[in-house]
C-alpha cells in the first residue's frame, strides 16, 4: 500500500464536519449544479438568497438580490477593511428598506445568518475549490455558511517529514494576496500538518496561531496525535462556531490599523463558563456570587473581560444590565479601559467614571451602561454613615480587575461601600494570581473558581511565553566569595514579611541602605549595560526594577556615565514635599525629567513598544509592574526583593508573546531565587506537569542540530569563520557567490532553516559554548538577508517580512564586534541556574516550604560543592565522603537538630580539609587522575612509603599503564588486553623494588582504579 495522501487527510477532516451536520459538496460539483459562473466568485449568491428569502418571506422577492448585495458588497481600501465591515454587518445585522405588496415603505432589521438557531442555516463544506485572483489557487477546505466563506482550511500531508504546518500558514499568507476576495468574507483560517492544529486570523503573524486544545472545556487535551479531531469537535459544533463567530472576534481599533483578534480555547470556555454562573447568580435565588476566573497574567485576561461584558450587555436574561468594571490602581485601570475603548466596535461605548458623583449618576440611572471605576470612587461624602443605596437593581454586575487587591476593606472599607451602595448586585473576580494566594476571604466574596488557566498551561500552549531566570547577585564582599550575611537575611525577611508591618519598614530601610551603595550600583550598572548589549536583539527592550526612586536615580546616572549605554528613562511616582528639584529638570541627553507628566509616561510607553526607536531600558519602582503591556519587553532586571502575586505581576512583564521572540529573562541581582520557586509552585494548577524541558542545555543543543541544518546548504565552505579577515571586496564577493549558490539550490528552504537558526541563537548567543559561532550565523544571516530579499522582490508584497528584515540587518551590525559576557557571579564560583522558572528543577526543591534553608547556606552549599568537584574526581572516594558530609550536616540543619552556625562550622572545616588536600596533592606533582591511584595505593595501609616515592612511582605506573590500554579493554572477549595491561602495571612496581604480597595488592589496586577511570577508553581518557 502507498503512502498516504494529503487528498486522505483532506477528506478525513471533510468526514469529521459531515459528522457535525455538515453537506459537502467537491468545488467542480458547484459548476456543474449552476452555483458558480465564474472562478472569480467566491460567495455562492444562491445560497445566501435562498436563505433571505426563506428568513424574511414579508420582503419581496424582487427586493432580494439588492438585500444579498448589502452583505456581498463592502466598502474599505484593501482586504482587511473589506472584511471588518462585513463582520459587522453580518454580527449586527443590517436596516433593509423596501416597498411592500401594497407600496408602503417598510423597514426590516436583517442579518445573513440566523444566530440564535444554528440548524435554520446552510452550512457547506466544499473542497478544492478553484478560485481565479491575482493568480488562480486553489484552497484546500471551505466553510460556508448561507453561501459566505467564512472559514478556509490549509492542510499538510501529515506523512511527509520536512512539510510543517508552517508552511500551511505561509500558503494562507499568499492567499490573501493572490486571492483577496476569499479573505474579505473570512472569520479566521486553519492550518494543520496533522501533528499540529492551529486556528488564527489570516494577517496575523504565525506566533499569534493557537491549538485549540479541548472538545468540553473541561477537559484539557496536550497529546500531539488527534489535534484536528479536538480542533473540530471542540469548535466547529453548529451551536459553538457561530457563537465564536458572533461573540469572541473583536476588531482592536489601534489608530491607524484594526487588528483582528479571535479567543483562544480557555477564554471561549471560561467566558462562556463565567456568562452561565453570571445568570444563574443573578436570578432571584442566586447568591450573588458569580465566582473567580484565575488566567494567568499575560494570557489575555483583558480580552476575555471584554468578550465577556459584550455577552452579558446584550444576553436576554439579563434584561439590560449595568455592569461595574472595577479596578484599584490608575495605571491598570487605563490598560483595561484602552482595551475596551479600542474594541469599541464590539462592545460599544463605556462610560469612565472620573468623579465619585459622577459614578453615583450614572448607577442611578437605567440599566445599559458599562461604567470603569476604581474602587475608591465609593468613598463617603462628609456626613455620610454608609454608602446611600444607588441602586437596588439584580441585574447589576460588578467585575472585579485583579480581585485580590481590591475586595479588601469590609470593615468600612471602600469594598464594604460598594456593597451598601449597590445592595443587589452580583461579583465576579478576574485574575492573574491563583486563588490559593489570594488570601482566605476570595471564595467568600466571590464564590468558586469558574475557570482556571495556568502558567505552565498558558506556556505549554505558547499563550504566554516561557520565563527564564538568571542569578547575576552582587555580592557586597567583592574580593571574596562570601555574602554579606545581615544583607542575604534581610533580602529573605524583607520578600517574606507584611508589606504593613513595622519591623518590616525599619528592614526595607535597612537593606535599602545597603542596596544603594555606589560601590555596588556602580557594579550593578555595568552588569546590566554588559548584559543587555550582549544578549539584547535590535527589537528587544528591558525593564530594571529598584528598591526606591532614590536608587533609581543614583543607578540612572551610573548607567549613563558608561559610554555604551543604550537610551534609558525612569518612570515613577513623584513627592512633591520630598522631591528634589533636579528631579523635576529635563536631564542631559534626554527629553525628559525623572518625574513625567501623564502624557509623557504614555509617549515613554509608546516609545518602548517601537521597535524602531532607540529608547531601550526604562528603570521603574513600583509603576508599571502591573497591567503594563509592552510584548517586545524580553528582560527584567530585579533589583528589589519582591514576593507572590507582586513577583509573578512583575514577571510577567517579559512573558508577552511577541513574532520571534523566544522567552523572557528574569536577571536576578538581589536574591529573588526562593520567592520565585514558591511563586511559580503557586502559579502551577494542581495536575500540572511541570515538565518544560527549557534548561539551557537543551537550549544549546537544539542550536547546534539547527547550525548543522543551515551547514548543510554550503558544502565545504571556505572562511567559514574568518571571512572578517578578508578585504571588503572579497568579502562582498563571497557572499555574492554564496547568495548565487543558495537562489540556484532550495532558497525558500535555505531561508527557513536559517530563521530556524536565529531563533535558537538568540537564547543562547550569550554563553560561552556558542560565542566561536558567532561569525559564522552572522555570515549565513547576511546570506539569508539577501536571498529573502531577492524573493521578496518577486512577491507582491515586502511589508510582511519588512520587521524581519530590518531586524537581521540591525542584529548583523550589532554581531560585528562579539563581547565577552561579564558574569560577576563567577567570582563567587556560583553557576547560573538559567533555566526556565517552570522547570523541575527550579521547583523540586520548593516542595517542601517548611524546609527552607537561608539563603547564606544555599549559596555556601553551592560554592562547597563547586569547590568540592574542582578538586575531587566526581565519585571518588573523597569526593563521596564529603559530599555525603554536607548532605548530613545540611539535613540535620532541616531537622532542626543543629543550628545554622554549626553549619557554617562543618563548612569551614570541609574547605580547610579540601584546600589542604590540594596543597598536599600539588606539592607532590600529582596529576587528578593520578591522585586517584595514589589514594587508592595509600588506602591499602600497608608499610608506610615515602610520599615522594609514592608520587614518582605512580607517575611511572599511570604513564605505562596508558600505553597498553585499548578500546573495550576491560570486556570478557578482551581478556588478553586486560592481562597485558596488568603485567605492564607490575614490571613498573617490579622494578622500583616492590614484590611478593605487596605486589599483588598495589596491583590490584590499581587495576581497579583503572578500570574506574578508563572503562570508557579512549573516550573519556
Amino acid at each position: 500500500m502507498g503512502r498516504l495522501m494529503e487528498s486522505d487527510f483532506e477528506e478525513t477532516t471533510i468526514e469529521r464536519l459531515e459528522n457535525l451536520g455538515y453537506t459537502y459538496a467537491h468545488g467542480q460539483e458547484l459548476y456543474q449544479r449552476g452555483e458558480r459562473e465564474r472562478n472569480q466568485e467566491v460567495v455562492l449568491r444562491g445560497r445566501l438568497e435562498s436563505f433571505l428569502q426563506k428568513t424574511y418571506s414579508m420582503i419581496p422577492d424582487s427586493e432580494i438580490s439588492g438585500l444579498a448585495n448589502m452583505f456581498i458588497l463592502n466598502e474599505g481600501v484593501g482586504w482587511q477593511e473589506r472584511n471588518f465591515n462585513f463582520h459587522q454587518k453580518s454580527v449586527k445585522g443590517v436596516e433593509f428598506v423596501y416597498e411592500d405588496k401594497n407600496g408602503e415603505e417598510k423597514v426590516q432589521h436583517v442579518y445573513p445568518i440566523d444566530w440564535e438557531t444554528p440548524e435554520n442555516n446552510d452550512f457547506l463544506v466544499v473542497n478544492q475549490l478553484a478560485i481565479e485572483g491575482r493568480m488562480p489557487r486553489r484552497p484546500d477546505v471551505i466553510i460556508y455558511v448561507n453561501g459566505l466563506p467564512l472559514i478556509v482550511f490549509e492542510l499538510k500531508n501529515p506523512n511527509i517529514e520536512n512539510v510543517t504546518v508552517y508552511d500551511a500558514y505561509r500558503q494562507i499568507r499568499n492567499y490573501t494576496h493572490d486571492i483577496s476576495q476569499l479573505f474579505e468574507y473570512n472569520a479566521f483560517t486553519v492550518i494543520s500538518d496533522g501533528i499540529e492544529t492551529m486556528h488564527g486570523m489570516p494577517d496575523a503573524a504565525y506566533d499569534f496561531f493557537a491549538s485549540w486544545k479541548t472538545i468540553d472545556g473541561v477537559n484539557v487535551d496536550n497529546n500531539v496525535a488527534n489535534t484536528m479531531r479536538t480542533l473540530i469537535q471542540g469548535l466547529f459544533q453548529k451551536e459553538r462556531l457561530l457563537d465564536y463567530i458572533r461573540n469572541f472576534i473583536v476588531y482592536l481599533d489601534k489608530g491607524e490599523s484594526k487588528v483582528k483578534i479571535g479567543a483562544k480555547y480557555h477564554q471561549y470556555f471560561g467566558v462562556n463558563f463565567a456568562v452561565k454562573e453570571t445568570v444563574r447568580a443573578t436570578n432571584p435565588d442566586g447568591d450573588r456570587k458569580i465566582g473567580v476566573m484565575y488566567h494567568t497574567t499575560g494570557s489575555g485576561k483583558s480580552i476575555s473581560m471584554l468578550f465577556y461584558a459584550t455577552i452579558l450587555s446584550k444576553h436576554r436574561d439579563l434584561g439590560n444590565p449595568t455592569i461595574v468594571v472595577q479596578v484599584d490602581r490608575n495605571d491598570l485601570d487605563e490598560q483595561l479601559h484602552d482595551t475596551f475603548s479600542e474594541g469599541y466596535s464590539l462592545i460599544g461605548h463605556i462610560h469612565h467614571a472620573q468623579k465619585a458623583d459622577e459614578l453615583r449618576d450614572i448607577l442611578k440611572g437605567e440599566g445599559g451602561q458599562i461604567v470603569f471605576s476604581t474602587i475608591e470612587k465609593f468613598r463617603l461624602k462628609e456626613g455620610e454613615a454608609k454608602h446611600p443605596v444607588l441602586s437596588d437593581r439584580s441585574n447589576i454586575i460588578v467585575i472585579s480587575d485583579e480581585a485580590h487587591r481590591t475586595q479588601s476593606g469590609f470593615d468600612g472599607g471602600y469594598a464594604a461601600q460598594l456593597r451598601y451602595a449597590l445592595p443587589n448586585a452580583s461579583f465576579v473576580g478576574f485574575t492573574g494570581t491563583p486563588v490559593n494566594l489570594l488570601g482566605n476571604n476570595t471564595e467568600a466574596i466571590f464564590g468558586h473558581v469558574i475557570h482556571q488557566y495556568d502558567m505552565a498551561q498558558a506556556v505549554e500552549d505558547k499563550a504566554v511565553l516561557p520565563l527564564y531566570y538568571e542569578s547575576r547577585m552582587i555580592p557586597l564582599d567583592f574580593d571574596g566569595a562570601d555574602i554579606d550575611s545581615e544583607y542575604a537575611n534581610l533580602v529573605d525577611e524583607v520578600g517574606m514579611e507584611d508589606e504593613e508591618s513595622q519591623s518590616y519598614k525599619v528592614k526595607w530601610a535597612a537593606l535599602e541602605k545597603v542596596v544603594g551603595t555606589p560601590k555596588r550600583l556602580n557594579r550593578l550598572s555595568r552588569s546590566i549595560v554588559d548584559h543587555f548589549n550582549q544578549a539584547a536583539d535590535p527589537v528587544q527592550k528591558g525593564m530594571i526594577v529598584c528598591m526606591s526612586r532614590s536608587i533609581a536615580v543614583r543607578l540612572y546616572d551610573e548607567l549613563k556615565s558608561h559610554d555604551d549605554c543604550p537610551e534609558v528613562e525612569i518612570i515613577m511616582t513623584g513627592n512633591v514635599s520630598k522631591d528634589p528639584v533636579s528631579w523635576r529638570e529635563q536631564n542631559p541627553g534626554s527629553n525628559y525629567a525623572h518625574i513625567k507628566t501623564k502624557e509623557e509616561q504614555e509617549e515613554v510607553k509608546s516609545r518602548l513598544r517601537d521597535t524602531e526607536d532607540p529608547l531601550k531600558l526604562v528603570i521603574v519602582v513600583s509603576m508599571w509592574l502591573t497591567g503594563f503591556d509592552v510584548p517586545n519587553l524580553s528582560f527584567l532586571y530585579v533589583d528589589k526583593p519582591m514576593k507572590g502575586h507582586n513577583l509573578i505581576q512583575a514577571i510577567a512583564r517579559v512573558n508577552r508573546v511577541f513574532p520571534g521572540k523566544e522567552g523572557g529573562l528574569i536577571v536576578d541581582f538581589i536574591g529573588i531565587a526562593t520567592s520565585l520557586k514558591e511563586a511559580t509552585n503557586q502559579y502551577t494548577g494542581d495536575g500540572s506537569a511541570n515538565d518544560m524541558d527549557i534548561d539551557i542545555d537543551q537550549a544549546i543543543g537544539i542550536f547546534h542540530e539547527k547550525l548543522e541544518e543551515v551547514r548543510t546548504y554550503f558544502g565545504e565552505l571556505e572562511h567559514r569563520d574568518d571571512w572578517r579577515s578578508l578585504s571588503k571586496v572579497n568579502r562582498d564577493d563571497l557572499i555574492g557567490d554564496l547568495v548565487n549558490q543558495q537562489l540556484n539550490g532550495e532558497s525558500e528552504n535555505f531561508v527557513e532553516a536559517c530563521t530556524k537558526l536565529e531563533k535558537a541563537y538568540k537564547l543562547v548567543k550569550h554563553t560561552d559554548g556558542v560565542l566561536p559561532f558567532a561569525d559564522e550565523v552572522t555570515l549565513y544571516q547576511m546570506v539569508r538577508i539577501q536571498v529573502k530579499k531577492y524573493l521578496t522582490s518577486q512577491q507582491s508584497s515586502p511589508k510582511a517580512s519588512q520587521t524581519v528584515e530590518e531586524r537581521l540587518n540591525a542584529m548583523i551590525d550589532q554581531h560585528l564586534e562579539t563581547k565577552a559576557p561579564v558574569d560577576i557571579y563567577q567570582v563567587a564560583g556560583i553557576e547560573k541556574p538559567d533555566i526556565s522558572i517552570l522547570d523541575e528543577d527550579f521547583l523540586k526543591d520548593m516542595e517542601e516550604k517548611e524546609q527552607h534553608e537561608d539563603l547564606r547556606l544555599k549559596l555556601l552549599k553551592k560554592l562547597l560543592e563547586d569547590h568540592i568537584q574542582v578538586n575531587f574526581k566526581k565519585n571518588s572516594p573523597k569526593e563521596k565522603e564529603m559530599r555525603e558530609l554536607l548532605e548530613k550536616t545540611l539535613s540535620d540543619y532541616h531537622n532542626r537538630i543543629i543550628q545554622a552556625a554549626d553549619v557554617l562550622r562543618v563548612m569551614v572545616d570541609m574547605k580547610k580539609g579540601v584546600d589542604t588536600e590540594a596543597d598536599f596533592r600539588k606539592e607532590l606533582g600529582l596529576s587528578d587522575e593520578e591522585a586517584e591511584f595514589y589514594k587508592a595505593v595509600t588506602s591499602l595501609e600497608m608499610d608506610a612509603f615515602d610520599n615522594k616515592f609514592l608520587a614518582d612511582l605512580i607517575h611511572k605506573v599511570v604513564k605505562e599503564l596508558k600505553k597498553n590500554l585499548s578500546q573495550d579493554w576491560t570486556s570478557e572477549h578482551r581478556k588478553s588486553i586486560y592481562a597485558k595491561v596488568s603485567m605492564s602495571v607490575k614490571h613498573v612496581l617490579m622494578r622500583e623494588g616492590i614484590k611478593g604480597q605487596q605486589l599483588q595488592f598495589i596491583t590490584k589496586a590499581i587495576m581497579k582504579e583503572a578500570e574506574e577511570q578508563y572503562k570508557d577508553w579512549p573516550q573519556q581518557a
